[in-house]
């Protein structure tokens, strides 16, 4: 590739204040195996914009690495990025680089499956999430019979948020990534404790990793041995089990095919949007 300036590596999907200093060293950590592989120049190496958006990120030609979510990246990310892998969680509703979602009440509500819920609150974290509203949308459609499910649904701009919101009454149920209800009950029992799950929704690839259509094929290839390097050395262990990843395998964009599959299904059934 010519030699032009590329962005810091970000792994933004998962940063909790409370994993920050775990996500900041496996960030620097990639950041100079992915330099070093590729022959890059630390000067050429320039910080993010203060004002920025992640949907705006990822689009950046100096993206080195990042990570979205998949939801995106069938759909406005849809060959405009270039997949490079997947991490592997350590969080139950994690398989290999699979994930799910978890569907969350408050502790003391007497709703016990998702039928239960018809007519009540719900709240998800965004319009283009896997895990807080296209999964959830697809769940719910096998119930809905093709009309609105809930007396209102709410976006809360994030998972955590999600929770907080049920914690505190102002919704009954969010559909709740699998890996963040693991940190949230790892790092914020209080919170937790006020929460329960009814069920787990059905699972596609998780989050994945990607560059910019600058860097080419190979350019990626060598990125994916870089990352599963970093992702197995010794030495990050401690960060890779702060933040739960356990693994890491290349993908493409076909293998997030399920994704639009959930989405075309749910239409089928009559429920294109989570109402």
């Amino acid at each position: 590739m010519n030699r032009r300036s590329y962005h810091p590596v970000r792994l933004p999907m998962y940063d909790w204040p409370q994993v920050r200093a775990a996500t900041e060293r496996l960030e620097t950590a990639l950041q100079d195996a992915l330099a070093g592989t590729l022959g890059l120049p630390s000067s050429d190496c320039v910080p993010w914009p203060e004002e920025r958006g992640l949907e705006v990120d990822w689009l950046q030609p100096g993206l080195l690495l990042s990570q979205t979510c998949g939801y995106p990246l069938t759909h406005a990310l849809s060959g405009r990025v270039r997949p490079v892998g997947v991490p592997h969680y350590a969080a139950d509703g994690c398989d290999g680089g699979r994930y799910c979602s978890y569907l969350v009440v408050a502790r003391d509500s007497g709703h016990q499956t998702l039928a239960d819920l018809q007519g009540s609150r719900a709240v998800y974290n965004g319009p283009d999430s896997q895990s807080g509203m296209n999964v959830f949308r697809h769940e719910v459609s096998r119930i809905a019979g093709g009309a609105p499910f809930f007396s209102c649904v709410k976006e809360s701009g994030g998972h955590l948020a999600s929770l907080h919101a049920v914690a505190e009454g102002m919704a009954d149920i969010a559909s709740v990534d699998a890996v963040c209800w693991a940190l949230a009950c790892r790092e914020l029992p209080d919170l937790v404790s006020r929460l329960r799950s009814i069920g787990r929704t059905g699972s596609v690839p998780c989050l994945p990793l990607v560059t910019s259509l600058r860097f080419s094929e190979a350019d990626a290839e060598k990125i994916a041995v870089a990352v599963q390097a970093i992702f197995a050395d010794a030495a990050f262990a401690e960060d890779r089990d702060t933040l739960l990843i356990n693994g890491f395998s290349p993908v493409s964009e076909a293998d997030y095919a399920p994704i639009l599959e959930m989405e075309r299904e749910a239409a089928r059934r009559g429920y294109p949007e989570l109402t």
